[in-house]
C-alpha cells in the first residue's frame, strides 16, 4: 500500500489554512488530477461527495467522504473508486510564522493486471500530484489571504 507524507509552513493564521482545506472548491484549484468533485450530501462532521479522479489518463470516478476529526487540528477524507481507495489525512499546527500543514496518504491502486503494472508509476505520480497540491495551496493562501500572524 503507498504512503507518503509531506509538510508545508504557511504564513497564515490555522482557522484560514483550516477553512481553505476544508472548502472542496478548493481541491480543485489545488489538485488538477481531480477533474470533478460535487457535495451531495453534509454529514454531521463534514460532507460526502461524487469526484472524478485522472490518474495517467485515466478518469476514476468514485465516492469520496470528508470528516473533520478536530476543528483546525485534523481532517480526513476518505475515496472509494473501482481503481483505487484510501484516506488522506491533514493535521494543522499552529506556529509563530502562522501554520503547520501535514499531509499523509494511504492508498491502494485495483487488482487488475494493468493496475498493478501500473503501480510503481502510478505511485509516483500520486506523490508528486499531493506535494504539488500542497504547495500549491500554500501559494493561494499566502497570495489570497495576506495577513501577518499575531505572536
Amino acid at each position: 500500500m503507498p504512503t507518503f507524507e509531506h509538510t508545508v509552513e504557511i504564513a497564515s493564521p490555522i482557522h484560514q489554512v483550516f477553512e481553505f482545506g476544508a472548502d472542496p472548491e478548493n481541491w480543485q484549484r489545488t489538485t488538477p488530477g481531480l477533474t470533478h468533485v460535487e457535495v451531495v450530501e453534509q454529514t454531521e462532521d463534514g460532507f460526502r461527495m461524487d469526484a472524478t479522479y485522472k490518474l495517467l489518463g485515466k478518469s476514476m470516478d468514485g465516492d469520496m467522504e470528508f470528516t473533520v476529526v478536530e476543528p483546525n487540528e485534523h481532517t480526513v477524507t476518505t475515496f472509494e473508486s473501482p481503481g483505487m481507495t484510501g484516506e488522506l489525512h491533514y493535521h494543522y499546527a499552529e506556529t509563530e510564522a502562522g501554520t503547520t500543514v501535514t499531509q499523509r496518504a494511504e492508498y491502494e491502486l485495483g487488482d487488475s493486471m494493468l493496475e498493478r503494472i501500473l503501480e510503481p508509476v502510478a505511485k509516483r505520480y500520486n506523490k508528486r500530484q499531493f506535494k504539488n497540491s500542497l504547495q500549491t495551496s500554500k501559494d493561494l493562501i499566502e497570495a489570497e489571504a495576506p495577513q501577518t500572524v499575531e505572536a
